[in-house]
């Protein structure tokens, strides 16, 4: 059975870059084959350590100073993530266990397959999917997905995006996420 919720999104708690950066994220729950819980195309907050990671990195050529290797990370958590969240206050991440670890997204055409012009013109990247298993137990309850630059508390929090509710992936159970990040 597929559970949709058509949230309301307000407007004031979307983050974007100057109303230059906009990051959507992908998410699927699914069980013995059959997507349970999924939402596509929901926007993800940006939070103060991934708008200067940005800007910093772009302008100029910083990026050593948040990237430690050629990775991104995917992450889940439960909790709330807010505009001044970091990675050492991430809310209640899985321990590493049962299938769970961040996991890495390549900086390049491998982590990011496509380059794209968007409906209205915009050009946007997007990432692969990434798959979390729950193998001998289960990851969660979690209620939310975050990118980061490391796969420990090191590095710089880019943002997050909430599920709305909570989700335990059940051992045997599979969550699939994916990205799309564009310029306005």
């Amino acid at each position: 059975m597929l559970i949709q919720f058509p949230w309301k999104v307000n407007e004031d708690t979307i983050m974007s870059w100057r109303n230059i950066f906009e990051c959507r994220w992908n998410f699927q729950h699914i069980r013995n084959g059959e997507v349970i819980f999924e939402f596509k195309d929901r926007k993800n907050i940006l939070c103060d350590e991934g708008e200067k990671a940005m800007v910093d990195t772009f302008f100029r050529k910083n990026a050593s100073l948040y990237f430690s290797d050629d990775y991104f990370y995917i992450g889940l958590y439960k909790g709330t993530v807010v505009e001044t969240s970091t990675l050492s206050t991430i809310p209640k991440e899985p321990a590493a266990s049962y299938g769970y670890s961040r996991l890495a997204v390549e900086r390049s055409s491998v982590g990011f397959p496509t380059i794209e012009q968007d409906e209205d013109g915009n050009w946007r990247v997007v990432s692969k999917e990434i798959t979390y298993t729950a193998s001998g137990g289960d990851i969660g309850p979690i209620n939310g997905a975050f990118l980061c630059t490391s796969s420990n508390d090191t590095g710089a929090l880019i943002g997050a995006v909430a599920a709305g509710i909570d989700r335990t992936i059940k051992a045997g159970d599979q969550s699939k996420l994916s990205l799309k990040f564009r310029q306005k």
